[in-house]
């Protein structure tokens, strides 16, 4: 059924044009994944954007999709130059014609949110109960399955799994009743309202180990030189005014290389969506 989901997905972007400052032969294109509205997406990163159009001397355009799987579509057939994208896509795209940049330096755990005084206080509470996931392609709805699992529950058999369409989605259907428990993480949490944030209560599933963040890769065709320009920008950013804004809005505090052991630690996410991936037409 994921097969045919993938298959169906029409590549539909968003976008936020930036002014053709720099003209046009010298547009890089940034896509994020759809974790959260593309209003919400693209007003964390304007900061970003304006930072690297000054030090690179290039318009930045801000793109999404229309989903999680659209996103990877997008990102393997090359609509993008740049992309912030979940780590098992990450790990995906570094095989076919993506550069590592950075990773957010941030823990990613899994989380599961529920109202607020509503007596679920574990993992083990969610027995029984209806529990919002972000789509089925997303890292943090694996992720949150394979959680599930560790403690011996079961989707359709020990609970409820409900899709929504992303991370900010699940979490407000907490809040509206319609669900018991959403998974998530804290970057999407930190992201919503103060009044969203104050009716719900975080648990915290038994110790495991983090996962790496959100990954930044950058397309080879872009050349070493432009690719370590970027890598260089980056890395600067965080010590800049509008970084320390953007990491303190966002709760990602900075930026780490990405490392062997990152891709090492992602892999069986990546695999299980590995057989589901749209590449591009003339990968093997």
């Amino acid at each position: 059924m994921l097969r045919r989901f993938f298959l169906a997905l029409p590549c539909c972007l968003f976008i936020l044009s930036a002014s053709p400052v720099f003209g046009e032969q010298a547009i890089l294109h940034l896509g994020i994944a759809p974790f959260n509205s593309p209003v919400t997406l693209f007003k964390t990163h304007q900061a970003l954007q304006q930072y690297l159009e000054q030090r690179l001397q290039r318009s930045v355009r801000l793109y999404t999709s229309a989903n999680h799987a659209a996103f990877l579509a997008d990102s393997l057939n090359g609509r993008f130059d740049i992309i912030i994208t979940p780590p098992h896509f990450g790990a995906l795209c570094l095989e076919h014609g993506y550069a590592p940049l950075v990773r957010y330096r941030a823990p990613m755990p899994v989380i599961f949110v529920v109202r607020a005084a509503n007596g679920i206080k574990t993992t083990a509470d969610l027995r029984g109960k209806r529990i919002a996931f972000p789509e089925r392609t997303s890292f943090f709805s694996v992720a949150g399955v394979r959680k599930l699992e560790e403690i011996g529950m079961h989707a359709d058999t020990d609970y409820q799994m409900l899709e929504r369409p992303s991370h900010a989605a699940a979490i407000i259907a907490v809040t509206l009743k319609d669900v018991d428990a959403a998974v998530t993480t804290y970057g999407p949490l930190n992201q919503m309202s103060a009044d969203t944030r104050a009716q719900i209560e975080i648990i915290h599933p038994e110790a495991g180990e983090n996962t790496p963040h959100l990954m930044t890769l950058a397309r080879a065709q872009l050349g070493a030189s432009l690719i370590a320009k970027i890598r260089s920008a980056l890395m600067a950013f965080p010590a800049t005014d509008q970084g320390k804004a953007f990491f303190q809005m966002t709760g990602y505090e900075g930026y780490a290389p990405i490392t062997a052991r990152d891709i090492r630690q992602v892999q069986p996410y990546t695999d299980l969506i590995r057989p589901l991936a749209p590449l591009k037409p003339d990968t093997p």
